[in-house]
C-alpha cells in the first residue's frame, strides 16, 4: 500500500495522485456566478477620417475619375466645346497648302505643254511621271493624303456643327459640380465659352418639353425621378436624376387634354349662342388658340401647322353650319 509519510524536515506531506488509498484533493471555493458588464453607448456614427479628407481633398481623391463617371451617367451632362474657330483655322490651313499643290502642278503642266516636241514630254502619263518627272509624281502622292484628311475632317466636323448647343440648365448642372474644386479652375473654365458648347442630348423636343424641363422643381419632384441604374447612375445629395420618358408622356398627356378641350369647348359654346356673328368670333379665337398650341406644343413644320388649324377650323365650321339649319 502507498501512503504519504511525513518528511523529515517537517514540510507537510504533498496530496497524493487521485489512485492512491490516501490521496486528498483540495476543496475548491464556491464561485460566485458571473454577472455581464453593462454595454457602453454606441457613439454617434462619425465620418471616418478618409472620407473626411475625400470631402475636404476633392482635387486629391475624385479629379477627372470622378468628373468623368458622373458626365457619363447622364446625356445632359454631357457638354464639350465645338472649337469653331479652330477648326475653320485649321481647314483653311489644310485648304492653302492644297491650292498651293495645286498650283505647281498647274505650272509643270503648262512648262509640259509649251516644251519643244523634240523634248519628248508628256503630260498624259502617270506611269511617265513616275518614271522621268518625279516631282509631279511625288506632289500627288502628297495631294492624295491631303485630300483624304481635308475631306474626313470637313464631313467629321460637319457632324459635330450639327450638334444642339448646350442649353443653360445642362451647363448650370456642369458648373454645379466644378464648383466642388475638384478639377483644377483653369481647366474648368472651359464652361465659360457658353456660345461654344454643344450637347450630346439631341433630342427633338417642342417647345413646351423644352420649357418644362427647364424647371428645376419638376427635376426634383419624385414624379419625374429615374430608377436608378447601378453601376451607372452616381446618387448623391448634390444630384438627381430625372426621367426623360416621364417628361415626354407628362408633355404628351398634356397635348391631348388641351387638344379635347380644344374640340369639345367650343362646341358646348356655340350650343348657346344664337347669333352667327358672334358664333363666329368663337371660332376665331379657338383657330387662333389651336394654331399657336400647335406651335408650342408640337415639332410640326410651319405647313404642318397650318393643315392642322384648317381641318381644325373645317371641323367648327360644319357643326356651326348644321346647328344654324336645325
Amino acid at each position: 500500500m502507498i501512503q504519504s509519510t511525513s518528511s523529515p524536515l517537517g514540510i507537510s506531506p504533498l496530496p497524493g495522485p487521485a489512485t492512491s488509498p490516501g490521496a486528498h484533493m483540495p476543496t475548491a471555493a464556491p464561485s460566485a456566478p458571473l454577472q455581464p458588464l453593462p454595454s457602453p453607448p454606441s457613439p454617434a456614427p462619425q465620418p471616418s477620417a478618409n472620407e473626411q479628407a475625400k470631402r475636404d481633398l476633392p482635387w486629391k481623391y475624385e479629379g477627372y475619375k470622378a468628373f468623368s463617371a458622373w458626365m457619363a451617367s447622364e446625356d445632359d451632362f454631357f457638354i464639350f466645346r465645338r472649337f469653331e474657330n479652330l477648326n475653320a483655322l485649321t481647314m483653311l490651313w489644310m485648304q492653302d497648302k492644297i491650292v498651293r499643290i495645286e498650283a505647281k502642278l498647274q505650272e509643270i503642266h503648262k512648262t509640259i505643254e509649251d516644251a519643244p516636241l523634240n523634248e519628248k514630254l508628256k503630260n498624259c502619263s502617270f506611269r511617265w511621271d513616275e518614271k522621268y518627272r518625279q516631282e509631279r509624281h511625288a506632289l500627288m502622292g502628297e495631294l492624295s493624303r491631303l485630300l483624304h484628311h481635308y475631306n474626313q475632317y470637313i464631313e467629321a466636323f460637319s457632324k459635330v456643327r450639327a450638334r444642339p448647343r448646350a442649353e443653360k440648365r445642362q451647363i448650370t448642372n456642369v458648373r454645379n459640380w466644378l464648383a466642388r474644386e475638384a478639377i483644377d479652375k483653369t481647366e474648368a473654365s472651359f464652361t465659360d465659352n457658353t456660345s461654344d458648347l454643344i450637347s450630346i442630348n439631341s433630342r427633338t423636343r417642342p417647345p413646351l418639353g423644352q420649357w418644362l424641363e427647364s424647371l428645376p422643381s419638376l427635376h426634383l419632384s419624385c414624379l419625374f425621378r429615374a430608377k436608378p441604374v447601378p453601376g451607372l447612375h452616381h446618387i448623391s445629395e448634390a444630384t438627381s436624376y430625372s426621367s426623360n420618358t416621364t417628361f415626354e408622356c407628362f408633355t404628351n398627356t398634356g397635348i391631348i387634354l388641351v387638344g379635347l378641350a380644344m374640340l369639345l369647348a367650343p362646341m358646348w359654346w356655340l350650343e348657346y349662342v344664337s347669333r352667327s356673328e358672334t358664333r363666329l368670333k368663337i371660332i376665331t379665337g379657338f383657330v387662333g388658340v389651336f394654331s399657336g398650341t400647335m406651335t408650342l406644343a408640337t415639332v410640326n413644320r410651319p405647313f404642318e401647322v397650318v393643315a392642322a388649324t384648317a381641318a381644325y377650323a373645317a371641323v367648327l365650321m360644319v357643326f356651326m353650319q348644321i346647328d344654324g339649319r336645325a
